[in-house]
């Protein structure tokens, strides 16, 4: 059953090929945010989802560990 969704959603972004530049750029910044994220979630960082973001954007979070930043700064995928 899970298969059958699977395949009608990988049919639905087949059919959108070959995606616009924007949306491309778009979902992986997405994804480099999450990956980050959560694999310093995984490691105690304690920075929120929207804390990570404004991290990888070049701002520092009050309250927060010098560690926490780097963390997100060095583990971010390229």
């Amino acid at each position: 059953m899970i298969f059958t969704e699977i395949d009608k959603l990988k049919s639905r972004l087949d059919s959108l090929r070959p995606l616009p530049a924007n949306t491309v750029r778009t979902l992986h910044e997405q994804q480099v945010l999450e990956w980050t994220y959560h694999s310093n979630a995984i490691e105690g960082n304690t920075l929120t989802l929207k804390e990570t973001k404004v991290v990888l954007e070049g701002i520092t979070i009050g309250g927060k560990s010098l560690r926490e930043h780097f963390e997100v700064l060095t583990s971010s995928p390229p």
